[in-house]
């Protein structure tokens, strides 16, 4: 389980927004989100930096 649309939504960010901000579709966000599919290491690193956070906190 993961913590990335919890953490999208404290940021009233929407899968689109960051989406574009990694250059991923909207569909990878939410796969993400799901645990259907889970970022690189250099994707996680940016997504945990566009929602202020660690990536051990969005995977706790």
């Amino acid at each position: 389980m993961n913590k990335i649309k919890e953490f999208r939504k404290k940021k009233n960010l929407s899968q689109d927004n960051i989406s574009k901000m990694i250059n991923v579709r909207q569909s990878t966000i939410s796969q993400w989100e799901t645990g259907e599919r889970n970022p690189n290491v250099l994707q996680a690193l940016k997504l945990a930096e566009i929602l202020e956070t660690t990536v051990e906190d969005l995977y706790k």
